[in-house]
């Protein structure tokens, strides 16, 4: 039988603010989310045994294929420990968490810190489309797009015919996170907009429209997580990282990626979808924020259309999701989402969360979705975080 993983916990966090800053190198967006996680926790960069860093196409767009971890972690002192990094699609950051969470949960360190970092604007807009075609094994798209607006869009479409869901709901959707974003200093588009301005926007890939869909950002987001043991010596808290799983995409149909890693999350943390007070989901899309949830089992099949027309993903909802903006509003710097759904997590369950707070949280859910194989995600992720 397998070794029943012990508790780890989140002891701090940060996310610097996501948006398009062609001025800035990855070194300039990882140093301040970095010393502001050291800060928050009062650990110094010399209690960090290993590091983790996730990002996808810093050797793409950046001509930086190896030792960026180390480039990036210097930034901050950490120096002379195992240092990996991880490129895994849009899952680069949530992989990088669980690898930490894995080492102290089996016992190989007390004190690991997670960073994500991405820069996708580049001066010729081409070059990060192209880049993001690689995390697929499709061609890329037409041009002055990703290829991921014309798979989401795909997907709508049969949604749409499976389930009698209609643009408008889409629009709801897109309109919700917004409303949420514009409660997020740190998220990359927060002038509201309402669903008749979502659906008279720009098309993209029909039905998608351009505020349906998250562009183009950079940023960083980094969190440290401890063992019990460690935070108690260190006089620190924070919620219980209860569970984190990973898998990869399949052939042969039955259960998606999502759901198979949701599957394995909850039985891990020994919970259900119903105990789930917040959550945050891949959204590059508004549609995919719908297939998430009922992916993940917080609505039945066809059940998120009626959930986004009476409000419930909603601030003040039965589940709200993406209280952060989500990769639509927010902001989707591939590498750095992973974690900064983590923070946020991690924020909520904390009562730190401000004018975007669920009230009463006590159990958090996040979960990624990176690259393409296939029909499915390469890979996907869920953490469960518990108050």
């Amino acid at each position: 039988m397998p070794r029943s993983p012990e508790p780890v916990i989140v002891a701090s966090g940060a996310v610097g603010p996501f948006g398009r800053f062609p001025d800035r190198s990855l070194p300039d967006l990882a140093g301040p989310v970095l010393a502001a996680t050291l800060e928050q926790s009062g650990i110094g960069a010399a209690d960090i045994e290993q590091a983790f860093v996730g990002n996808a196409f810093g050797g793409t767009l950046q001509g930086q294929e190896s030792v960026l971890a180390q480039i990036l972690l210097k930034t901050a002192g950490i120096e002379g420990v195992p240092v990996h990094t991880i490129k895994n699609a849009c899952s680069s950051g949530s992989d990088a968490v669980h690898l930490a969470w894995s080492a102290i949960a089996y016992g190989q360190a007390d004190c690991i810190l997670a960073l994500g970092a991405e820069k996708l604007t580049h001066e010729d807009r081409r070059a990060t489309f192209a880049a993001l075609a690689t995390a697929t094994d499709r061609a890329p798209a037409a041009e002055g797009r990703s290829v991921f607006m014309d798979v989401n869009a795909e997907r709508t479409h049969r949604y749409m015919a499976a389930h009698g869901a209609t643009p408008w709901h889409f629009a709801l959707c897109a309109a919700k996170n917004r409303a949420h974003a514009a409660l997020n200093p740190r998220a990359a588009v927060r002038g509201p907009i309402d669903a008749d301005a979502v659906l008279a926007d720009k098309v993209v890939a029909a039905p998608l429209t351009r505020a349906m869909c998250g562009g183009i950002a950079d940023g960083a987001a980094a969190v440290l997580l401890v063992s019990p043991a460690f935070a108690r010596r260190k006089g620190l808290g924070g919620p219980r990282l209860a569970a984190s799983a990973v898998v990869s995409g399949r052939s042969g149909g039955g259960p998606n990626a999502t759901a198979r890693a949701g599957a394995m999350a909850y039985e891990q943390a020994g919970l259900g979808p119903s105990e789930v007070s917040v959550a945050e989901v891949h959204d590059p899309t508004a549609p995919q924020e719908m297939f998430d949830i009922e992916d993940l089992g917080l609505a039945e099949r066809g059940g998120a259309i009626a959930l986004v027309e009476a409000g419930e993903t909603s601030l003040g909802g039965a589940i709200p999701v993406n209280t952060s903006g989500g990769l639509t509003s927010r902001g989707h710097p591939v590498g750095a989402t992973g974690v900064a759904q983590i923070v946020e997590i991690a924020e909520q369950l904390n009562g730190w969360a401000g004018p975007r707070q669920v009230e009463g949280a006590t159990v958090g859910l996040a979960q990624m979705a990176g690259g393409l194989l296939g029909s499915d995600s390469a890979v996907a992720t869920v953490h469960i975080l518990v108050r």
